[in-house]
Formats: C-alpha cells, sequence, structure tokens
C-alpha cells in the first residue's frame, strides 16, 4: 500500500487531537484513499513535557529543520499558533516542494498573500480547514460547494468564547465580568482573553473568511472592530424587549460598484449586534459556532458546529491531510484553486455602513429632552423607529431613554451622537448597538 509521509509541528492540544485521529480511524481512512498516512515527524518545544497522546519518542524533535529536511514528508502540518516562526516554517516547507497544512488564522490573516504567492509559484498546496470556526467545513464549502455562486453577505458568530459568555449572561442576567470568570474557570477562555473579547479573533477569521468568499484582501486593521467588555445586563433586557438577541458578529456585505476601478465595494465589521430572535443565528448558544450565507443562487444557508477543542479542530486539520493526500496520488496539486492573486472587491469606507441602530441615552428628568434628541437625529436624516422611556429617576440619576432608529448612515449616527452627548441634560455616554436583519 502507497504511504504518504506526513510531519506535525506543534503538539498541543490540537496536535494530540489530530494523532488520536489519525490512529483510530486509521482503517476507514486508508480504505476512503487507498494509501496510507503515516506520520513521519513530531515537533515540540519540550520533549519531557507529559502529553495526553503518546508519540513515539524516535519521531520526537525539538527542530524544525529534522522535519523540513527529511525527504519522506510530503506534507507539513502547522499548528505552532503566532506569526513570525509559522511562517518560517511554512515557507521552509514550500521552497522545499512540501504541501502545507495550517490551523493558523492569524498567520493566514497576516502573511496570507505571501503564502499564496509563494505557493502558486512552487506548485504546491495551502488548506486551512482549521483555521476558521474548527470543525465546521466553511472554508471547504466555500472554496468548493459555492464555487459555482456569487456570495452577497456573510453573518458569522466565529469566536466560541465570547458566544459563551454573552449566553451566560442573556439567560443568567449576569455582568460580563461574572461570565468572563465563569469561560475562564470551564476553560472556554483563556488566562489572558483580550483576543477573544476585544474581537481581534474575529476580525481575523473574517480576513479569511472575506478573501474565500468575495475575493476580498483585509488586513485586521482593515475591519472594523469592537469587542464585548462594553455590554451591559440592561443591553439584553433591551434587546428582549425589542425582540433581539444579542451576538458578536462577523459582517461582511458586498454592495455596489464605488470608485475604485468599477469593484465591487465590502463591508467588513467585528462588533456586537441585535439581530431577531427568531433568526438562525439566534439560537446559538454557548461555546457554538455558525456562519449564515447569503448568495444569489442557493439563497441563506448556514453552517453550524464546534468552532475549538482537539477533536473538533483536528478533524478539520485530518480533512485536510486526507484531501491533500488525495491530490499527491493523483499527482494533481492545485486541484482546488488558491484565492485569486488580485483583488476582486474594494473596502467600503467604515462611516458609509448603512443598519439600524439600538441607541441608550443617560438622560436627566427634564421635560423635551426626548423632543431634543428626536430634533437632532432627525437634522441628520435619522428616523426612530421606537422609544422607550423609564419612569421618573427621584435620585438624580441619568434616567435611561432607549431609541431604535431606521437605516442609517454611520457617519450621521455618529454626528447626531457627538452633539447630543455634548448637551447639558445628557448625563453619560450613549451606547450604540448596530441591529443586523440576519
Amino acid at each position: 500500500m502507497r504511504e504518504v509521509g506526513i510531519g506535525i509541528a506543534g503538539f498541543g492540544v490540537v496536535g494530540g487531537g489530530v494523532m488520536s485521529i489519525l490512529r483510530r480511524h486509521a482503517g476507514d481512512i486508508e480504505a476512503r484513499l487507498g494509501a496510507r498516512i503515516v506520520v513521519r515527524r513530531v515537533v515540540v518545544r519540550d520533549t519531557e513535557k507529559p502529553r495526553a497522546v503518546d508519540v513515539d519518542r524516535a519521531l520526537v524533535t525539538t527542530r524544525f529543520e529534522d522535519l523540513l529536511e527529511d525527504p519522506q514528508v510530503a506534507v507539513v502540518v502547522e499548528l505552532i499558533g503566532g506569526v513570525d516562526q509559522a511562517f518560517e516554517l511554512v515557507r521552509g516547507a514550500m521552497e522545499r516542494g512540501k504541501h502545507v497544512v495550517t490551523a493558523n488564522k492569524a498567520l493566514l490573516a497576516a502573511r496570507g498573500d505571501e503564502i499564496f504567492k509563494l505557493a502558486r509559484e512552487r506548485g504546491v498546496d495551502v488548506y486551512y480547514e482549521a483555521a476558521v470556526c474548527g470543525g465546521v467545513p466553511i472554508i471547504r464549502t466555500l472554496r468548493e460547494a459555492l464555487a459555482s455562486d456569487r456570495i452577497t453577505a456573510l453573518h458569522g458568530i466565529v469566536n466560541g468564547t465570547t458566544n459563551f459568555i454573552l449566553t451566560a449572561m442573556a439567560e443568567k442576567g449576569e455582568p460580563i465580568e461574572v461570565a468572563l470568570a465563569e469561560a475562564q474557570r470551564l476553560g472556554y477562555a483563556e488566562t489572558d482573553p483580550t483576543l477573544d473579547v476585544s474581537g481581534g479573533d474575529a476580525a481575523q477569521k473574517l480576513c479569511v473568511l472575506a478573501q474565500l468568499a468575495f475575493g476580498a484582501r483585509l488586513m485586521p486593521a482593515d475591519v472594523l472592530t469592537e469587542g464585548i467588555m462594553g455590554l451591559q445586563p440592561e443591553d439584553f433586557r433591551w434587546a428582549r424587549e425589542f425582540g433581539y438577541a444579542l451576538k458578536l458578529l462577523a459582517v461582511a456585505r458586498r454592495s455596489s460598484p464605488g470608485e475604485e476601478g468599477g469593484l465591487d465595494r465590502l463591508e467588513a465589521r467585528v462588533h456586537p449586534a441585535f439581530i431577531p430572535a427568531g433568526s438562525l443565528l439566534a439560537g446559538v448558544r454557548g461555546a457554538m459556532n455558525a456562519v449564515v450565507l447569503h448568495s444569489d443562487a442557493l439563497g441563506p444557508s448556514m453552517l453550524y458546529g464546534q468552532g475549538a477543542g482537539a477533536m473538533p479542530t483536528g478533524s478539520a486539520v485530518v480533512s485536510d491531510i486526507i484531501d491533500l493526500t488525495r491530490n499527491i496520488l493523483a499527482e494533481s496539486p492545485g486541484r482546488v484553486p488558491l484565492p485569486p492573486a488580485r483583488p476582486l472587491v474594494a473596502l467600503r469606507r467604515h462611516d458609509e455602513i448603512r443598519c439600524a441602530y439600538y441607541l441608550r441615552f443617560g438622560v436627566k428628568d427634564t421635560p423635551g429632552v426626548l423632543a431634543r434628541i428626536a430634533s437632532q437625529l432627525a437634522s441628520r436624516r435619522i428616523s426612530i423607529a421606537a422609544v422607550q422611556q423609564h419612569e421618573q429617576n427621584d435620585e438624580g440619576k441619568p434616567v435611561p431613554l432607549v431609541i431604535v432608529t431606521h437605516v442609517a448612515r454611520e457617519a450621521d449616527l455618529r454626528a447626531a451622537i457627538a452633539e447630543i452627548d455634548r448637551d447639558p441634560t445628557t448625563l453619560a455616554p450613549t451606547r450604540l448597538i448596530r441591529i443586523e436583519s440576519v
């Protein structure tokens, strides 16, 4: 039976999951491929560290060079994370004619263009299903299943940590600090959760998805990114009152051509959003991930599943290894094309985004406040869809006034808020949450 050798760089949670799946499903994989996948090298930082999955010590090394220089390794599996060292490893593999599987969304978001350019030049494949949404096959769907269709919009819950936290806040009424601490205790959040709660992790993933779905060329800095730490329990109470759920969404939407050579323009943003309580994404609870795609031919479709963990992510990595092995056996690298070499859309300015908004004002309980705010919004062509105001506050504290707007331009909304917040009857900065019809 023919054999295809792989080398695994990084043997943490995901690496252990990959090895477990390759062992457990070896018979099924061999039957489907007509060939055997053999692990030739495993690169680790510490050879003495106890591991959940045992590895033959003869395969273990601390040197990437041992993996790169081994002629029996046809596929390099990069699971070390980070950007710089991972890029050097991936580049070294491709320069030696080896194919690459990676689960590293940060690497692809930061250096993807260089990686794909080198892959074209060297005639090798780069697969990365596990980089976004763990075991959910969103990359394969965009690259293959929907290759004939035109994606018009993408809305995703792509970070399980933040979705777990927001689910706890919605269902238990907990403040965010309590929900975050529980996520850390259960292992859903890192000791330093900044990348997750800031929206940075979701922005990296959106860059990867937008490249496949729209032919975009985005860096994380190009994505309008807002995190969840400013959310308060009352935002969830107001969401229920207006018939919404509150989620951290990654959003990419195609719009009409702009001035940039006739290219379509693309919105790219990550932020908390109100979505209709009966929508597909509203029922995504806990640490689960989901992506809703809107396309011309198919219409709306959703992929849902576990977005992290040893076995879900390991399953996506092994699926890529199997696909690459098929290419190697058939001597057909490039069977699934890499992302286009030039951008097919241009980034839309964030201040040109148009959506509806939830606004929570903290104001003095004096006559005429609502009329003033309504007038200031109207002067910027922002119309009101709904208003709620709590009863009089005898303690002199800010009275919450909540307004839901119709669709408005972001620049107009921001200008109106700046004017409203300067007024002496406004006692607290205005809270803003965008509303998405998913």
